[in-house]
């Protein structure tokens, strides 16, 4: 497509990742894709409630009985492996969901905002001490508590709903759980960048000292 190539975009904003990584980005042409990823119970529900708050249609009964659209049914995993949304998807598809995951993705989690955010701004070499850069992509103290998410009964983790709505996306439940591990996984590789990135500063400044 070019756009990649173009070299117009320092940031894509995507639902769609797995098209975006086989069609946008090249072997010459590289980037990092950055997630964040949320509790998929706690994903539907908070968006079938809010359907229903704004609407008025109760969508939320059918939610609570774990009565899905099947497009909602294992989002995530349909999204990373391609899948469109009137195909079903199988083991194989968290297979590639998890590779996907693993080989492209710097993993954020919805509770953990302000040490995602961090990963993020150092995956993008952004320098947030700067009083500039920190304004736009800096966590303000404000921030650091804020979801996604509608005021409305909770569902309640182990109860008939729950359950059910775990058992409808029981992929999706898994592959968030590898989200998790990838996530303390992590982080000594995204620190590993900082600490790499200092010995470059150090080195560049001895050289500057040592300039007759």
């Amino acid at each position: 497509m070019g756009l990649v190539q173009s070299r117009t975009a320092d940031l894509i904003f995507t639902m769609e990742p797995a098209f975006a990584g086989e069609q946008l980005f090249d072997p010459q042409n590289k980037g990092r894709i950055m997630a964040l990823f949320r509790n998929p119970v706690d994903r539907l529900v908070n968006g079938h409630m809010g359907t229903y708050l704004q609407t008025g249609v109760e969508r939320h009964d059918n939610c609570r009985m774990g009565r899905l659209p099947s497009e909602d049914e294992n989002f995530m995993v349909r999204k990373l492996s391609g899948k469109r949304f009137s195909e079903p998807v199988n083991e194989m598809d968290l297979i590639l969901a998890k590779e996907f995951l693993r080989q492209r993705v710097v993993v954020g989690l919805m509770g953990e905002m302000t040490e995602s955010f961090r990963r993020f701004n150092i995956a993008m070499n952004v320098d947030v001490q700067r009083r500039e850069t920190a304004e736009y992509f800096g966590v303000k103290d404000a921030d650091s508590g804020v979801k996604n998410s509608n005021k409305h009964p909770k569902v309640v983790e182990g109860s008939p709903e729950w359950r059910a709505l775990a058992k409808k996306n029981h992929l999706d439940i898994i592959l968030y759980s590898y989200a998790e591990r990838l996530f303390e996984e992590q982080k000594q590789i995204i620190d590993s960048y900082t600490a790499q990135d200092s010995e470059n500063k150090q080195q560049e400044r001895v050289e500057e000292q040592n300039e007759p």
